[in-house]
């Protein structure tokens, strides 16, 4: 936006300031002048034919051509613009002015962000202090939005190059190690990511977005001690999550804390976490709350928890298929079933919530519950990691022990 508000006031005052003349004829000089002072007027079109005219008269009037490029950038008329620019640093080589404008255009409204990393670098090989190390914070950008552009297309590794790019332009940058560490992460160059997640909150202590992206990265890498520190970090950096983020070191705390058997902290941090959460988080917030009273056995917490998830987020499945495995251990089979049916909607928890709802038939065991559980056995054996489980279940219904065989 910043970019596009300064790229704004250069339009306005583009010709008032020129450099220093080169030498051209005085008639292309003449039509020069009246150009600008065309545009000055706003008189585009008129404007542009002037220094058309100029460039006829002399085709080494690299301002003329400036002028056109000006113009048609007012015209909006991008490549004639890009075209023009071009033809006044040809004539030219050391015009950095046009160098500027160009890359300007070619980042913020053509996002042609190779092409204007050129220009930039151009540019610096002509004068390095140019505008006040404008310039630099210019590439910068220019590598920084060609990254994301990238990861966007999941080409991670070119990303990460663009990024390292601008860490090199600007080494003080937290957030662009941060981008980098992101890049690094998706392409599972873990360690690299964790040298620049680190650079990131080295440079920047309250970085909260850094500190939870490397707990998650320790988390990815079963670095559970790790993990833990960086998601309080997090936590301590911006504890009412005013960054809507921040949320996730909650919750993924929460389920480290979960998996390494301090079901009691989870419960304890997520019940903090359902204080300061946005509300299209507080779901995944009472979910993993709802898990961490389960561990616990506290299963008619994990009920509450559950219910309160789906008041935020009636659909979600993982909420139903928890609830009804809370129900189930609670023995309240009919709620259960009920749970458990509206999260057979989902691709993900649709085969658990058919095994779960065999196991509920199975000890509940109404008029015809045999059928049924085999019914929704049946549909574990679509999956693997249910089929054993599924099998055995169904060999046990059809041949209970302690009924005789045929044929013994």
């Amino acid at each position: 936006m910043l970019l596009r508000v300064f790229t704004a006031v250069v339009l306005s005052a583009v010709l008032l300031v020129q450099p220093a003349w080169t030498q051209v004829s005085p008639e292309s000089a003449e039509k020069y002048n009246s150009g600008q002072d065309l545009f000055k007027k706003r008189r585009y079109q008129d404007a542009l034919a002037a220094f058309e005219d100029a460039v006829k008269l002399d085709a080494k009037n690299a301002q003329a051509y400036r002028g056109m490029a000006k113009t048609y950038q007012k015209l909006r008329n991008y490549p004639q613009a890009v075209e023009s620019f071009q033809m006044a640093v040809g004539v030219k080589p050391d015009y950095v002015e046009a160098y500027y404008e160009l890359g300007q255009l070619q980042l913020t409204t053509l996002r042609e962000y190779e092409k204007a990393q050129s220009s930039f670098q151009s540019l610096l090989e002509v004068n390095p202090d140019f505008q006040e190390g404008k310039v630099r914070d210019l590439l910068k950008a220019a590598y920084v939005k060609h990254g994301s552009g990238y990861h966007r297309q999941k080409n991670y590794k070119k990303a990460a190059a663009q990024y390292e790019n601008a860490t090199q332009l600007d080494p003080t940058d937290a957030t662009v190690f941060y981008n980098l560490g992101l890049a690094h992460r998706s392409a599972r160059n873990y360690t690299k990511a964790r040298n620049a997640f680190t650079t990131a909150t080295d440079l920047n202590p309250k970085y909260a977005k850094a500190h939870r992206a490397l707990g998650d990265l320790y988390r990815i890498t079963k670095k559970n001690s790790q993990a833990i520190r960086s998601y309080k970090k997090a936590i301590d950096s911006d504890p009412s999550c005013k960054i809507k983020s921040t949320i996730h070191a909650y919750i993924n705390l929460g389920k480290v804390y979960t998996s390494t058997k301090q079901a009691a902290k989870a419960v304890t941090m997520l019940q903090k976490a359902v204080t300061v959460s946005p509300k299209n988080r507080k779901a995944k917030v009472y979910i993993a709350l709802g898990f961490a009273h389960t561990q616990r056995k506290h299963f008619k917490s994990a009920v509450s928890a559950f219910t309160q998830a789906l008041k935020f987020d009636g659909r979600n499945s993982e909420a139903q298929y928890r609830l009804a495995s809370a129900h189930f251990e609670l023995k309240n089979y009919q709620n259960a079933l009920n749970a458990a049916r509206k999260a057979t909607g989902s691709s993900k928890f649709r085969v658990p919530a058919h095994v779960l709802m065999g196991d509920v038939f199975d000890a509940w065991r109404p008029d015809g519950w045999k059928e049924k559980a085999i019914a929704n056995y049946k549909k574990g054996l679509k999956d693997r990691r249910n089929k054993k489980y599924c099998e055995d279940k169904i060999d046990r219904i059809l041949n209970p022990m302690g009924e005789e065989v045929e044929g013994e």
